[in-house]
């Protein structure tokens, strides 16, 4: 969809088309990142987390280093940051996964209902605790599932996605 146009109102205010709010899923309170690259404005949905990945990388290296697990920090469309094992950044993450994200309702594994992490059927899910809040889903912690996983390996990704969490929570009060 290219080649609509649209007028500013007196206050500065562009319409984005229905068309295009559905097609990219984007709803009524939904926060925007709005930039500028030479004459041109950028408006990408706010992902909170991708505005930290740089903490990322660290928290999952300090995770690592107390527990050997395969484990990644995605935001709510692709893994921004993962240890022990190597996943690419760019696909999708699972519909499963972004529903559990969206809904913040935390995935523990059972072999009854196995989860995949990304899109390509890829990376099975041991645990996935969302991160952000009901306003504002921004991703999860996931445990992947190469080997048992203990229970306080899970309170502790638990906790890591309640940091991160709370570390949202305070910028958001700054935005």
């Amino acid at each position: 969809m290219s080649g609509i146009i649209r007028r500013f109102d007196d206050l500065g205010r562009i319409v984005v088309p229905r068309e295009i709010r559905k097609l990219l899923q984007l709803h009524e309170g939904d926060a925007m990142e709005i930039s500028v690259a030479g004459s041109s404005i950028s408006l990408c949905r706010y992902q909170p987390l991708r505005f930290r990945e740089a903490l990322c990388g660290p928290y999952l290296a300090a995770f690592c280093r107390n527990f050997q697990l395969a484990c990644a920090i995605c935001d709510t469309e692709h893994v921004l940051a993962s240890r022990i094992t190597t996943i690419p950044k760019e696909p999708m993450l699972s519909q499963s996964a972004r529903d559990h994200i969206r809904t913040l309702e935390p995935y523990l594994y059972s072999p009854d209902s196995r989860m995949s992490l990304l899109e390509d059927g890829s990376h099975a899910v041991d645990a996935l605790y969302p991160a952000g809040t009901k306003e504002q889903p921004a991703g999860a912690v996931v445990l992947l599932h190469y080997r048992t996983v203990t229970d306080t390996e899970r309170r502790c990704a638990g906790l890591l996605a309640d940091i991160l969490t709370e570390t949202i929570i305070q910028e958001e009060k700054n935005i």
